[in-house]
């Protein structure tokens, strides 16, 4: 998602690419992992999957309504069938990403010079979904997320649009990035704790250690690398030591909540993929792979 709508061939492109990531997903975790049971899985992350490159496109809004309303009465015969639609989405988001990554190689967002509001907002945001999930349950809390991240994609599509939305001036002052579009980070975000709560619906101490990975690692790792950074990491120079460090610390509030083993597993190989060059946005990159590990461990 860049600032500027994506060309026609870079749209087709994106198309191209989030439809065969989408479905790769959806099918890879129905194979090895038994996820979705059914074809439907796949079937529903492709439709989704066609969304996201249309943002902005005058045809977007009758085929995201389309698209939720088919996708609710697909999955609605199960229980808490909304997790399985917001399973779905999240899994044609990170689909998106991968096309991102893919067909945007040359562009990356530039961080702020002041990285504090951000980072407070996506720490504080996160830590309240825990919340909500320790309260209510995932059930309840699931139904806001998922209305949440509905609600941020017709907002995106209206920016990208250029409808003007009110307090998104705001928001680009104080926690936009150049280089992406307003909100980005926040809907991978969203997609991400969707995809955590959808998947270890099962096991809602799991899914707020994923949440808390998220949010603490994330943001101590850029205060630790933003304010004590020195040592560049081989394999990666736009990150340091430092920052992986203060990641892995972050991500220990993990282990307050689910204090097993495989936490502190998953917190060290979470650490390793955040300190990876992966071009793919690791909002969604962290909770999908921590989810996906607290799954396979428990």
């Amino acid at each position: 998602m860049s600032h500027s709508n994506p060309t026609s061939t870079e749209r087709f492109k994106l198309l191209l690419v989030s439809i065969i990531a989408a479905m790769l997903i959806a099918t890879a975790m129905e194979v090895f992992i038994g996820v979705g049971g059914s074809t439907r899985i796949e079937i529903l992350s492709g439709w989704f999957s066609i969304l996201f490159p249309l943002l902005g496109n005058l045809i977007f809004p009758v085929l995201y309504f389309v698209g939720l309303i088919f996708g609710s009465y697909q999955v609605s015969g199960k229980e808490m069938w909304w997790l399985d639609l917001g399973l779905v989405v999240a899994i044609a988001g990170l689909g998106y990403a991968v096309a991102e990554a893919i067909v945007f190689r040359e562009r990356k967002a530039k961080n702020r010079d002041d990285e504090r509001a951000r980072k407070a907002l996506h720490i504080a945001s996160n830590l309240a979904t825990c919340l909500l999930i320790w309260i209510f349950g995932i059930r309840t809390t699931s139904i806001f997320v998922l209305l949440l991240t509905c609600t941020e994609i017709l907002l995106i599509h209206l920016i990208a649009s250029g409808i003007k939305v009110p307090g998104m001036k705001e928001w680009v002052e104080n926690v936009g990035r150049e280089g992406e579009i307003l909100g980005e980070g926040a809907l991978y975000n969203a997609l991400g704790v969707l995809f955590a709560l959808g998947l270890l619906r099962d096991h809602p101490a799991a899914a707020i250690a994923v949440i808390i990975i998220l949010a603490m690692g994330d943001g101590l790792a850029t205060f630790m690398g933003s304010s004590y950074g020195r040592h560049k990491l081989p394999w990666n120079e736009s990150k340091t030591f430092e920052g992986t460090v203060g990641f892995a610390a972050g991500a220990m509030g993990a282990f307050m909540v689910l204090p097993t083993v495989g936490t502190l597993a998953i917190v060290l190989l979470s650490s390793i993929i955040e300190s990876l060059p992966l071009k793919v946005n690791d909002n969604i990159v962290l909770p999908v792979a921590a989810s996906l590990m607290y799954y396979l461990v428990l």
